[in-house]
């Protein structure tokens, strides 16, 4: 179940300028929403991991966020989300600096909205940071991941907590509960395997990240994204074409910009079928799991009106790939102890 994005939506002149201030403050010519974007784990990843420092993660199934956060002109603190459509949610907050009582200012981090669902049916809503990718105007993307995580553990969620604890008023006006997001050192993959089945939160995979690589604006080589191989997905765009009473609905891949190429034809189930018929879903985005024994490979998943666009060509090419290869969960966990092994020699070298 994905989570509804608190807060209530920009428009006009401030969302232009917003985005804007965040394109600048990354240094980016574009205004388009910024986020890294993992790539498919495959069997080459395999080695990566034995030959750098990486970190790893559940991947949930929830939206993928950055957070803005800065001043207005008398210095209150706003903050917003913004999702992959690039559209910017105003909150009724700001983010405290450490021993100060002012806001801060120009700062942006990477999150994932995430809606735990306990048994006794209550709900809560999260926010996990990631990453940060800038400060009070100081872009911090050219600096290795494992720093930029010491700039969002210290600069940032320590103050807030601290803020949380001496002033109710300010807690009470939290849309949701803001944590970092929890990280192992790759070799710990059978805890987070573990943990997994303990989530009050839907998990579709797991996620590492280089420890020291620099933030990928974009599409990010050193942010890999596992799924076993029956789960692998692809977000295509549904173009509908024929008679009305007997459509045909193309599946589409992005090309960059608004151009987009036929991919090939998604065959439905009846139940399906019917649904559509009533409510011809064209140009939405779908998500499509990979199935070589239906007639046409794909099989829709579910509608993923959270992104602006389908996979990119590239992205789908190696999402194949990893497909191809299928990874199993244990060959990545017959892999920890080399991991855990050279990781090690590394860290005895730096020592000397």
């Amino acid at each position: 179940m994905l989570p509804e994005i608190p807060g209530h939506q920009v428009h006009g002149s401030k969302l232009h300028g917003l985005r804007t201030t965040v394109s600048r403050l990354l240094g980016s010519k574009s205004t388009g929403f910024a986020g890294a974007q993992p790539i498919s784990f495959s069997a080459q990843h395999l080695e990566e991991l034995k030959n750098e420092n990486y970190f790893v993660s559940e991947k949930a199934d929830g939206i993928r966020c950055l957070m803005f956060t800065t001043t207005d002109s008398q210095g209150r603190g706003e903050t917003y989300l913004i999702d992959r459509h690039n559209n910017y949610y105003q909150l009724d907050f700001g983010l405290p600096m450490e021993r100060s009582r002012q806001f801060h200012y120009d700062t942006l981090m990477d999150g994932e909205l995430v809606l735990d669902i306990y048994d006794d049916g209550r709900k809560l809503l999260w926010f996990l940071l990631f990453d940060c990718m800038a400060v009070d105007g100081k872009c911090l993307v050219d600096r290795p991941y494992h720093k930029r995580l010491g700039h969002l553990r210290e600069f940032i969620l320590k103050p807030y907590r601290e803020l949380l604890r001496a002033d109710l008023n300010y807690a009470q006006r939290q849309p949701f509960r803001m944590d970092l997001k929890k990280l192992q050192l790759a070799y710990h993959l059978q805890a987070v395997f573990d943990e997994i089945p303990t989530l009050k939160h839907k998990s579709d995979g797991i996620i590492f990240t280089s420890k020291d690589a620099r933030y990928g604006l974009g599409t990010c080589d050193k942010m890999l994204k596992w799924k076993p191989a029956d789960e692998n997905t692809v977000d295509f765009k549904v173009k509908v074409i024929g008679d009305y009473n007997k459509p045909i609905f193309v599946l589409q891949l992005w090309q960059g910009n608004d151009t987009y190429t036929d991919h090939g034809i998604l065959k439905l189930s009846p139940d399906e079928a019917t649904s559509w018929l009533q409510d011809p879903p064209d140009g939405r985005i779908i998500e499509c799991r990979y199935d070589p024994e239906w007639a046409t490979e794909w099989r829709f998943a579910r509608f993923r009106d959270d992104k602006a666009h389908a996979n990119h060509i590239n992205t789908y090419e190696k999402i194949m790939i990893s497909i191809r290869d299928g990874v199993s969960k244990d060959e990545l966990l017959n892999t920890a102890p080399d991991i855990r092994s050279r990781y090690k020699e590394r860290e005895a070298r730096e020592r000397r």
